[in-house]
């Protein structure tokens, strides 16, 4: 049967109604998207962190159209056929300025037809779940000719935005307790947008967890141990904020080399299901063989086994990792982990120069652990010749002065809404 292009275009265009109603919380990363600019705008996330909400909101007022690929009649268009495609965009919407091509990675060779595009002086905002996928075609075919924007899910500011929590100037005692308690709920719950406007978190993040492994890695990259890499997927959902090893994920699920095992992580960090941080070492090869892994939400910790104890302290770090990686992308400096007599959570180095060592804990309150977590920071602090030292905690404030070092110790809800 052939495809009716346009009364699929124009079934999409009613989507744009529900899109303009529902308004949602601004994004920070809304001005990012330069829609005045004649480079390709890339949007990259993971499925459902609002990259189509984002590109739909900084269209808002302008005269764009709009084609969603992540429809099952448009799976596997031909790119014969786009030009098709392009015509009944032109039956529905007339002249426009704006091309919006939601999750364009599903479309073999988009690429060509995003650069005749380009060439016609079409604005084109793009949108994809899958960032090397889109980074190798952008890099070969579009040669410098775009813009890409990472979005994450909510950030903790974005959550009390959607949760119109407006504080006052002055962090007073009714401040400190309202941030301190929507706080705790976003560690467990994280930042799906869905799921803060009231979805169910298990079913929401089982079936979310099921789409990206399934749809996004093992047909895109047609794996035939399927359910050795659904089980590599599981570990590293369930381990995360640990040191990651290659051999030991290829011996606990039998996938007969070190090379299978960093082919199923990679594919797991471009469908952005987890992230990792390498060691911080001068030695090239260190950095690359040496990672720790996170995951991209919390609401994604222990989703596919009922036996997973939630672990606050790791729930933490993951929470601060995302907030660092956010900014790291903003403000350009490049993150690590330290380890060798000690291990020091993250190194933010920039220009050749480290700029500050953290330490992520629950509490400082036991004496060990306020010693471990000091004693950590001040051997990194001393061989890499830097005094910014930050301890983020659940809920405590204070300075310390040990060893001619001034240590921070600061609560997470309070860092994670400095600039």
């Amino acid at each position: 049967m052939e495809t009716n292009f346009r009364q699929i275009v124009a079934e999409q265009r009613e989507e744009l109604t529900v899109y303009n109603k529902i308004g949602w919380v601004p994004r920070d990363l809304e001005n990012a998207v330069k829609t005045k600019s004649r480079l390709a705008q890339i949007i990259t996330g993971v499925r459902r962190s609002g990259k189509s909400m984002l590109a739909h909101r900084a269209l808002k007022g302008l005269n764009y159209a709009y084609v969603n690929f992540d429809d099952e009649r448009l799976s596997g268009i031909d790119a014969a056929r786009l030009n098709d495609l392009l015509e009944a965009v032109y039956n529905v919407y007339g002249e426009f300025t704006h091309l919006l091509l939601d999750e364009i990675q599903n479309v073999e060779y988009w690429h060509l037809f995003v650069n005749r595009l380009l060439r016609k002086n079409i604005h084109i905002v793009l949108t994809g779940s899958n960032s090397k996928l889109l980074g190798r075609e952008m890099a070969t075919h579009l040669t410098g000719r775009y813009n890409t924007i990472e979005l994450f899910p909510f950030s903790f500011k974005e959550f009390l935005k959607i949760r119109n929590i407006q504080l006052a100037g002055t962090e007073t005692a009714k401040d400190r307790g309202i941030l301190s308690r929507n706080f705790d709920e976003y560690l467990l719950c994280g930042g799906f947008p869905e799921i803060l406007m009231g979805e169910t978190k298990t079913s929401y993040i089982e079936n979310l967890f099921e789409a990206i492994v399934t749809r996004d890695i093992i047909f895109r990259y047609h794996i035939r141990h399927v359910r050795a890499f659904r089980q590599t997927a599981e570990y590293l959902s369930n381990n995360f904020a640990s040191e990651l090893s290659y051999n030991r994920v290829k011996n606990l699920f039998g996938l007969g080399s070190e090379n299978t095992a960093k082919n199923y992580i990679s594919y797991l960090e471009e469908a952005y299901l987890v992230l990792t941080l390498p060691k911080f070492s001068f030695k090239n090869q260190e950095r690359l063989r040496y990672r720790k892994t996170y995951i991209i939400d919390n609401a994604f910790s222990g989703v596919t086994s009922v036996k997973f104890t939630s672990d606050s302290g790791r729930l933490l770090e993951n929470v601060i990792f995302l907030e660092l990686s956010r900014r790291s992308r903003t403000n350009h400096f490049e993150l690590f982990y330290y380890k060798k007599q000690y291990e020091v959570d993250f190194v933010l180095y920039k220009n050749l120069k480290v700029l500050e060592l953290i330490q992520v804990t629950l509490s400082t309150q036991d004496e060990k652990t306020l010693k471990r977590e000091m004693r950590a920071l001040i051997h990194a602090a001393k061989e890499l010749d830097m005094h910014e030292l930050t301890i983020i905690t659940l809920n405590e404030q204070r300075e310390i002065r040990e060893d001619s070092h001034i240590i921070k110790i600061i609560p997470a809800w309070k860092w994670l809404l400095e600039s």
